[in-house]
């Protein structure tokens, strides 16, 4: 991915992509483990959860509870943070929102180039977050493609037949096979 132009967009809330790529090349549309928010929604605000995390995860004591001070509280009013992942009190505020301009400014730049939109695990759970907005565009727009890789839910709707493919393997073996391919160690 070292040169190409991409973007990722997930609503895995893990952390993993920001692992290895940067910040501004993903939208994590569900929220992200590693911030609070107030269970209340009173204010606007996230709050870095990943050192209190740990301390809580090594308070932990042998009856599996930590002490009831630790528990973070919203500053504002005083009810217990949660973390910014998709819930009843999921905040859609200024980050929540932020995730989706950077995706939209990037689709907006592209939209007339060739665009591969590569779907990777995406059940039948949520498909309104990823699946059906990568059917859209790529029906819309002349120069896009769709290809989605998932063992049990890859479908590619009849309008795209001409426009996608769904590959139904495991993904980690799909994409070493495909890194085989690209340094010619499989033919």
């Amino acid at each position: 991915m070292k040169d190409k132009n991409y973007y990722i967009l997930t609503t895995n809330q893990d952390t993993q992509f920001s692992r290895i790529f940067s910040e501004e090349k993903i939208s994590a549309i569900q929220g992200d483990w590693r911030y609070f928010q107030c269970s209340r929604r009173c204010h606007d605000e996230l709050y870095d959860s990943v050192e209190t995390l740990h301390k809580l995860n090594d308070a932990i004591g042998p009856d599996l509870r930590v002490p009831t001070d630790m528990i973070p509280r919203c500053p504002k009013c005083g009810a217990e943070m949660e973390p910014w992942v998709r819930s009843w009190v999921f905040l859609e505020g200024k980050k929540y929102h932020e995730e989706h301009n950077k995706l939209n400014a990037f689709l907006k730049k592209n939209m007339h180039k060739k665009v591969l939109f590569l779907e990777l695990g995406v059940g039948r759970m949520t498909p309104m977050f990823i699946q059906e907005p990568f059917w859209d565009l790529t029906y819309a727009w002349p120069g896009a493609f769709y290809i989605t890789i998932n063992p049990r839910d890859a479908i590619v709707p009849d309008e795209l037949k001409n426009k996608g493919m769904a590959i139904r393997e495991d993904i980690a073996k799909v994409l070493a096979d495909t890194r085989k391919i690209f340094s010619g160690e499989m033919k």
